[in-house]
């Protein structure tokens, strides 16, 4: 089985490739597991076992209840028996992805936990010879849609709890989002000289879907499907869910109906190195810009709030995100 983890930045187009490779007969895509960054830490910090991960496994991909064991509301999922385990020296998630590989007869597996962009050696250590396909997205697109990431709660089918709603609305600040965006992009830097890393870049998945996601089936062993052609538009920051198949590549500029002339230019100027599409030659406008700093503290405060337990391990993260 050929495993690979789609990892870049958040709001990168990560959730839609996978969804389009999910959709090959002979993948099986994941929901995000968050297994590195979330369950195992958690896991350790809590002195729990292999099957109290393995629950909350199952949880996330056949139940939908990642916000639950994130917020630690998950009560009512019992920790299995070691029977029903992969053996101790086959490490927990290879297990987990080759189980449900076995159960849909899949020659591949996707994950498409972002974060794990920064745990590519705990990976490689777990699954040799996986691949990672790292998203890169126009910044200014990535920011537009961390900026309107609460409107997914709004447009959607999914109920998201209003705690997180409240969190990434805060946290998609704009200024807090280019600060977080310098580290995640020096991440990319390096990742991208590796060998078993493969870019896919978004914009270009959208214009060239066939060439593209044809190209990436070749890498996981596979032949073309012309099925993963019929992505939907779930889980949209910038439209209601209207149930419409394809890629549309005339959603590739949606950010400049939510990006500001300053917010634009703040992009444009910090990481005009990283811009996919050509500049617009926006300029700073001094309302927008006063708004944009005086709203920030705030901002800041009450997503560091609302994120409060949303890791596994608060410190090691920031580490491996900052440092």
């Amino acid at each position: 089985m050929r495993v690979a983890f789609i990892i870049g930045p958040s709001r990168s187009g990560t959730s839609v490739l996978a969804q389009a490779l999910g959709r090959h007969a002979r993948i099986v895509a994941t929901d995000e597991l968050h297994y590195y960054n979330l369950l195992k830490p958690l896991a350790e910090a809590g002195g729990h076992g292999r099957g109290w991960v393995w629950a909350r496994l199952e949880a996330i991909e056949h139940k939908g209840r990642f916000f639950e064991i994130k917020n630690g509301t998950l009560t009512d999922v019992p920790e299995l028996d070691r029977e029903v385990l992969p053996k101790p020296e086959v490490p927990l998630l290879r297990g987990f992805l080759e189980q449900l590989a076995q159960e849909s007869g899949a020659a591949a597996a996707i994950e498409q936990t972002p974060m794990n962009l920064y745990y590519r050696d705990e990976i490689r250590r777990d699954f040799p010879g996986a691949l990672f396909l790292l998203m890169q997205r126009d910044p200014r697109a990535i920011i537009a849609s961390q900026k309107m990431r609460w409107k997914v709660g709004e447009h959607g089918q999914r109920d998201i709890p209003a705690r997180d709603i409240a969190r990434v609305r805060h946290a998609g600040h704009p200024l807090l989002q280019l600060f977080l965006l310098r580290p995640t992009l020096r991440a990319m830097a390096t990742a991208i000289a590796e060998p078993d890393v493969v870019l896919v870049t978004y914009e270009d998945m959208v214009s060239q879907p066939e060439s593209v996601l044809a190209g990436l089936a070749a890498r996981l062993g596979v032949e073309e499907d012309p099925l993963m052609l019929g992505v939907t538009d779930a889980g949209s920051s910038h439209s209601i869910e209207s149930g419409r198949t394809g890629f549309d590549s005339t959603r590739l500029e949606s950010w400049r109906k939510s990006l500001t002339e300053t917010e634009t230019w703040l992009v444009e100027r910090l990481y005009g190195d990283a811009l996919v599409l050509p500049k617009t030659g926006a300029r700073p406008r001094m309302i927008e810009t006063v708004k944009l700093v005086l709203s920030l503290p705030l901002a800041v405060a009450m997503a560091l709030y609302h994120s409060t337990g949303g890791y596994g391990n608060l410190i090691d993260a920031l580490r491996r995100r900052f440092l």
